[in-house]
């Protein structure tokens, strides 16, 4: 049987990015039970990125959510805060809007409004 190796090498390099992607997405909950939930009311597709405080190695985003999607971000058990970037998939993902939370003993939620000359991440209350 003839094999033909680029095919062989093509579904291999397919393989590792497949299992290098599931090794490297974050876990859902990573140890808290507290949360940043974050719903998307604006006419935009949005990007969320958490860098947590005293916790960096496990920073991570949420990308390409589109409108009325909700999610949430469980806070890392080390972290003491967390700063959220806001952009969207249309300009080149650049930061639109941040929020800072810096109470980490209780759940935050946070809404998306505006369109895509504006986006606005405003905290809600859960």
């Amino acid at each position: 049987m003839k094999v033909n190796h680029r095919a062989v090498f093509g579904l291999l390099a397919v393989g590792a990015a497949c299992f290098s992607t599931v090794l490297s997405a974050p876990a859902a909950y990573a140890g808290s039970q507290n949360y940043i939930q974050i719903t998307n009311h604006a006419g935009i597709l949005a990007n969320t990125c958490y860098k947590w405080r005293d916790a960096e190695g496990k920073n991570y985003c949420h990308n390409v959510r589109p409108v009325n999607d909700t999610w949430k971000a469980y806070f890392p058990e080390e972290a003491t805060g967390a700063k959220i970037d806001l952009s969207t998939s249309v300009v080149d993902y650049a930061t639109v809007d941040t929020a800072a939370v810096t109470d980490t003993n209780r759940n935050h939620c946070f809404e998306i409004t505006g369109l895509v000359d504006r986006p606005k991440l405003q905290e809600t209350g859960c």
